[in-house]
């Protein structure tokens, strides 16, 4: 009798490993065939000093995005005012182009993949809507969130480098989105987030928690901390303070490092790695 019952055990155990094999490797192939893409865009800006910094810092994050991130060029668009600025690949950041690449990425993208959109310049607030500024006309945050809704992938990071980012923020937040905005909705000066987050990305000091692998929650939070260091050093009242939100409620955390206690935004943030992808 027990010798019947272990040959049972035995038989069904086979069965078993043979059965989950299939959705094992199943599952293993959906992650290795995961793509990230990527959209960058610059505005206009007409402050040199400010021009320089932005576009460093697209300069930085194709560098990034490219050698870190692994993202492989095919999947990378990169959008500036190309009457400053020249970048291999790259077109010109007017609103036609913009809209005619959104509407690439979602005939492309699929949902195993990511995808990234990242603004940096400037933008100015009229009645209430945020206006990124673009060689031409210039383009609300309805419109680009509008555009955004047809990306259908399995997660989506935006990045809103520029004046008054955080009152895009409720009309992007979604499932599975994490936005990052360089300041609130009401802080309307010229932000410089790039310049911090971007090389925290990459710096091992943003890596808190001693695992090897930058998060997009340490950068972020490592983005913040510089920013505030370096208002105080300058003896300047601060004008950008950095949000995030990634719990789709659409109220941005100003310090998501916070959300265990706070039970706010900052968990999925926590999880989201693009070095090493």
């Amino acid at each position: 009798m027990k010798r019947m019952v272990i040959l049972i055990l035995l038989t069904v155990a086979g069965k078993s490993a043979i059965i989950g094999a299939p959705n094992s490797e199943r599952s293993r192939e959906q992650t290795e065939s995961k793509n990230t893409y990527a959209l960058v865009v610059s505005g206009i800006n007409k402050n040199p000093k400010e021009r320089l910094a932005k576009e460093k810092a697209v300069k930085d994050l194709r560098r990034f995005l490219l050698n870190n991130a692994k993202v492989k060029p095919d999947n990378l668009r990169i959008l500036v005012d190309s009457n400053t600025l020249v970048i291999e690949g790259s077109k010109n950041s007017t609103a036609e182009n913009l809209k005619e690449q959104m509407n690439a990425f979602a005939a492309t993208v699929t949902s195993v993949d990511r995808f990234i959109f990242y603004y940096v310049g400037q933008a100015n607030i009229v009645a209430d809507k945020l206006r990124f500024n673009l060689p031409g006309a210039d383009i609300t945050h309805e419109q680009l969130a509008e555009w955004m809704s047809r990306v259908k992938a399995a997660s989506i990071l935006i990045v809103l480098d520029c004046p008054g980012a955080g009152l895009a923020v409720k009309a992007m937040a979604e499932q599975d989105r994490i936005i990052i905005g360089a300041c609130s909705a009401d802080q309307h000066y010229s932000t410089q987030f790039s310049e911090y987050f971007v090389p925290a990305l990459v710096d091992h000091q943003s890596d808190t928690n001693g695992d090897g692998e930058v998060s997009l929650l340490e950068a972020f939070t490592s983005a913040s901390r510089q920013l505030d260091d370096f208002y105080r050093r300058q003896s300047l009242l601060k004008t950008e303070t950095p949000v995030l939100e990634d719990n789709a409620d659409g109220v941005p955390s100003r310090q998501p490092w916070r959300y265990k206690q706070d039970k706010t935004d900052g968990l999925a943030a926590s999880k989201f790695f693009l070095s090493g992808e």
